[in-house]
């Protein structure tokens, strides 16, 4: 019946050579489509290769970047054991959505790309002179017309800790290690590169500081006998604009500032499996780049223990290029995931400081990190942020000041580990007393603690900036600025309907300390319940927390306990917007966690958390509280 009713539209002759043409465009589509495929090339290349051979297994090309400039849509480069001495290396090839460009390792061997100087590695070498003998100043003998800065570390012997890049060589010729708001102060052993006449100046004495936290780092101050990486402010590996559609697996890269930089416009591109080591920005994304994967890779920076947080951040700030970031997500670079990743003693962790979206940052690895593990701009949406571990940390995750977001409380913080227990140095030597007192630390040493949640103003927060913080694993010291651990909505603007909501966090106090201050509990600005909190320290004299200066009646704002608050007419004021009442189900008792953060599963956190909106992310349907589930 069909076919008859075709034949009455078109002739017979038509109709065939329409199904004729029909079939032949298929076929030619899936002949073309297997042909892209058959054309997919293999390619090896190795440091004892050459770039005019055939670039085979047995006749490998030799230069990186030469082999990757040939590579077309589905190729695959394997890399041969050794360490290539190559940066600046700019890739603008793009794959396909099937066929990407693959680069590795070839069968598990081990395969570096060094972008630092060699002549500072071996010893003795004669690569350095003596340029002030009573200060024990070296400098290069050799210019280096193109460093624009200068980093370094020193090799295993020492550590592999980082030196000092100083931008002042004021600095570095010091006499003074004591902290001052005008004049210099030398901080320990490191590097400065002069602009006039090209060379590197070097300093290895170590700081009174250092000696007095117990390092004696370097063991010779000579550096003609000190092994050191030292190179530029350049890049190993830039992807251009054009580039996408590329994975980079088994390989490992160090020694440039940034080490891979992300240029706007590229896109797919996934880098997997290495160990990275850079100057003060190791991975840089800016612009409009998409669709990045970093998966399993691991950042160590060792920024030395002796350098204080003043150093860095107060006064002249003579370890001002310190301040850096493992990975920076800079504008609005968007779909971004980063998993499995291990951060060693970075200076700051992961920076998405603007106005980045889809973001999603989990199963990772934080160790020492010496001030924000995680900054998200106000401006960024669709952020999630969960499963990761924040060992012995200063700061966990902190909120900047970039403008209202596209779309408010769409960032999720849940199932992490914050351990900020651990004190890091904040102020260093003041004999004088003129840094803040806060940086002095309780014991008078520099010692000091930071909060799991912090807050940097930045470009102001726009009409507010609401996250969603669930099922997170808490612990703190003696915040120094006399904070609690940061979960607490705090900003001056919010959008009504979209509170601030914690839930079901384990929050430990390990001292005589606030746990919560400034929680606004009767605005609708937030919406706190089924925490527990804890405070280890027997019979503490701070408060428990203290409200936002809400004053009803006769109520106070500070309150010495949990269920005092309960029982003040700031609980019954909460209930207009959250009907159960501001931590109706929290509890103050000791979750009684394992070494590994895990609690009892016959203790408190066993239980009681209260169900969450299953359009929430991460939710396993268990009902015990904090990061992990009960053994």
């Amino acid at each position: 019946m069909l076919s008859s009713y075709i034949l009455k539209l078109f002739n017979r002759s038509q109709f065939f050579l329409s199904i004729f043409l029909f079939f032949a465009a298929l076929i030619s589509a899936l002949f073309l489509s297997a042909n892209e495929r058959c054309l997919a090339d293999t390619y090896y290349v190795a440091t004892n290769g050459n770039d005019s051979n055939s670039g085979s297994l047995s006749n490998p090309w030799k230069t990186i970047e030469k082999s990757i400039e040939k590579l077309q849509p589905g190729d695959t480069l394997y890399l041969r054991s050794g360490t290539y001495y190559e940066s600046q290396i700019e890739i603008n090839n793009h794959g396909e959505k099937s066929n990407w460009i693959t680069i590795k390792n070839y069968a598990d061997e081990s395969v570096a790309i060094d972008g630092c100087y060699k002549e500072f590695r071996s010893t003795p070498n004669a690569q350095w002179e003596v340029y002030d003998s009573s200060k024990g100043i070296y400098r290069s003998v050799k210019t280096y017309p193109n460093a624009r800065e200068i980093y370094g570390y020193f090799g295993s012997g020492n550590d592999n800790y980082r030196l000092v890049p100083y931008e002042d060589y004021d600095d570095l010729r010091a006499s003074n290690e004591d902290y001052t708001r005008s004049g210099s102060i030398y901080i320990g052993p490191g590097i400065f590169w002069n602009s006039s006449n090209k060379k590197i100046y070097i300093r290895l004495k170590p700081s009174k500081q250092e000696i007095a936290m117990g390092y004696n780092i370097p063991s010779n101050t000579d550096p003609r006998s000190t092994p050191m990486y030292i190179f530029s402010d350049h890049e190993i590996i830039t992807f251009g604009p054009s580039s996408s559609y590329i994975s980079i697996e088994g390989i490992n890269a160090r020694y440039q500032n940034n080490v891979f930089e992300f240029e706007s416009g590229s896109d797919h591109i996934t880098l997997k499996n290495m160990e990275i080591a850079g100057g003060r920005t190791p991975i840089m994304i800016r612009g409009d780049v998409r669709d990045i994967v970093l998966d399993g890779i691991h950042v160590s920076d060792n920024v030395p223990p002796w350098i204080a947080w003043s150093d860095v951040k107060c006064g002249t700030q003579p370890g001002h290029s310190l301040q850096g970031t493992a990975i920076s997500i800079e504008d609005s670079a968007h779909d971004i995931e980063i998993k499995n990743c291990i951060f060693e003693n970075t200076w700051d962790g992961i920076d998405a400081n603007e106005t980045a979206y889809n973001l999603h940052i989990h199963d990772n690895v934080f160790k020492g990190t010496r001030d924000d593990v995680v900054q998200l701009g106000s401006g960024c949406s669709d952020i999630e942020f969960n499963h990761n571990k924040l060992l012995f940390v200063s700061k966990g995750v902190s909120r900047e000041g970039s403008g209202s977001p596209l779309r408010p409380g769409t960032k999720y913080i849940h199932h992490n580990i914050i351990d900020c227990s651990k004190p890091m140095l904040g102020g260093r030597r003041d004999p004088d007393d003129v840094l803040s007192e806060k940086y002095h630390g309780p014991n008078g040493d520099g010692m000091v603690w930071a909060r799991p949640f912090g807050r940097h103003q930045g470009i102001k927060f726009g009409g507010g900036d609401p996250w969603k913080i669930y099922h997170n694993t808490i612990i703190f010291g003696k915040e120094l600025n006399g904070k609690g651990a940061g979960h607490e909505y705090i900003l001056e603007s919010f959008y009504p309907g979209y509170p601030q909501e914690v839930y079901n966090n384990i929050i430990i106090q390990t001292m005589d300390h606030w746990l919560a201050r400034d929680c606004r509990v009767a605005d609708g600005s937030q919406i706190c319940d089924g925490n527990i909190y804890y405070r280890s320290v027997a019979g503490p004299k701070n408060y428990f927390f203290r409200s936002w200066e809400e004053k009803l009646g006769s109520s106070s704002y500070y309150f010495k306990s949990l269920s005092a608050f309960k029982s003040s007419k700031l609980f019954d004021a909460s209930r207009k917007y959250y009907a159960p009442g501001w931590e109706k189900n929290g509890t103050e008792a000791n979750p009684q966690l394992d070494k590994d953060y895990y609690p009892a599963p016959d203790g408190p956190a066993a239980y009681g958390a209260i169900p969450l909106p299953s359009s929430w992310p991460g939710l396993d349907g268990g009902g015990y509280r904090g990061a992990l589930p009960p053994r």
